[in-house]
């Protein structure tokens, strides 16, 4: 089996996360695997040696006078590579992919990785989205949340439900905050700086443990305000430590008290299925997937957020009480190996449909 990744950006995000880690564990079990994005991202690094690179060089989050140069590689790709499956990650491969592979269609597997960003954030591709379904031989929603939304939104060809998974092995567990850090009891969060998530709502946060000995983490960058600009705009608390992109961020976790996601909407979180796998306690948005992933620290508003990290922070025992939930939910539904035992039966199965 010859198979095909296809994204458009090479940083190290959660859809990026999820290509990497089937596309190494195809190789493990000696398929043929490619992958195409971005040139020169983190994602490369990550990838087995054996994984076949193409870097998509006219690819950008902006394609708009690129998208026939986009294509045009992708052509090239395909009449080179000749793959017997073509899995796409997110919506702008998700649909040029589709369009060029169109004759593989019954071959194509399309992992939208969060689709309120469809949903929500750019409602003017929806219309793209439900023309498109017909050039696919599946469509994966990594959450029953998308699964139901994509349905109701008129997506409703051949859709199947994988979660998102992980190794235990890609976290090594390390010890090396600031020194100013570690005394104090630590809530850590790690995301991109970037609207979809609310560092708004994290720095008022934050706010109300400035006399109780509690550092607020945030670890992840911002692609446009320095540190100093951030901490001006949102009026951070002196509690409140920016770090910055590090990386293999999630190796951090290990160090918290209470992991957070202020969210404003999500597919399945990766931060939070690491943070799982760690035997973290966990206060996140209740918007998306998050809900199918926690319990006890589902928040709406600012004032329950503050609620909840008090209660863990203060009560040692239910805190390793839903530290133990955790490491148990993340074994029985989102390990890499549940993951890509159902991704390789998916492909298997539709490599029987010629």
């Amino acid at each position: 089996m010859r198979i095909l990744h296809i994204i458009s950006d090479s940083v190290l995000g959660g859809a990026q996360k999820v290509c990497i880690d089937l596309a190494n564990s195809a190789i493990s079990e000696g398929y043929e695997v490619a992958v195409a994005a971005m040139p020169d991202g983190p994602l490369w690094t990550q990838l087995e040696p054996e994984v076949k690179q193409f870097g998509l060089v006219h690819m950008n989050k902006k394609i708009g006078l690129n998208l026939l140069k986009v294509i045009k590689e992708l052509k090239k790709i395909r009449k080179e590579y000749k793959p017997d499956i073509i899995h796409l990650h997110t919506s702008i491969p998700g649909i040029l992919g589709r369009w060029v592979f169109r004759k593989e269609k019954n071959h194509i597997v399309y992992t939208v990785h969060g689709f309120d960003q469809i949903r929500i954030a750019h409602k003017k591709f929806l219309p793209i989205e439900k023309f498109f379904q017909k050039y696919s031989g599946a469509i994966v929603a990594v959450s029953d949340y998308d699964m139901k939304n994509m349905n109701d939104s008129g997506i409703r060809k051949k859709l199947k439900l994988i979660y998102n998974g992980i190794s235990l092995s890609s976290i090594k567990p390390v010890s090396n905050l600031p020194e100013k850090i570690k005394e104090k009891k630590l809530v850590l969060t790690i995301a991109r700086i970037a609207p979809p998530k609310d560092i708004e709502l994290f720095s008022e946060v934050a706010k109300e443990f400035i006399n109780k000995d509690t550092a607020f983490v945030w670890i992840g960058g911002s692609q446009n305000l320095t540190v100093e600009e951030l901490r001006k705009k949102y009026n951070m608390p002196d509690n409140l430590y920016l770090l910055g992109d590090l990386k293999n961020a999630s190796n951090y976790i290990n160090l918290c008290d209470v992991f957070v996601l202020f969210s404003k909407h999500e597919g399945l979180p990766m931060s939070i299925i690491e943070a799982m796998s760690q035997g973290k306690s966990i206060v996140a948005s209740n918007v998306g997937g998050i809900p199918e992933l926690i319990d006890f620290g589902l928040i709406n508003i600012k004032e329950e957020a503050v609620e909840k990290i008090s209660l863990l922070l203060e009560e040692q025992e239910k805190n390793k009480e839903i530290g133990q939930k955790s490491i148990e939910k993340f074994n029985n539904n989102f390990t890499l190996e549940k993951m890509w035992k159902e991704y390789k039966n998916l492909y298997l199965e539709l490599l029987e449909n010629k």
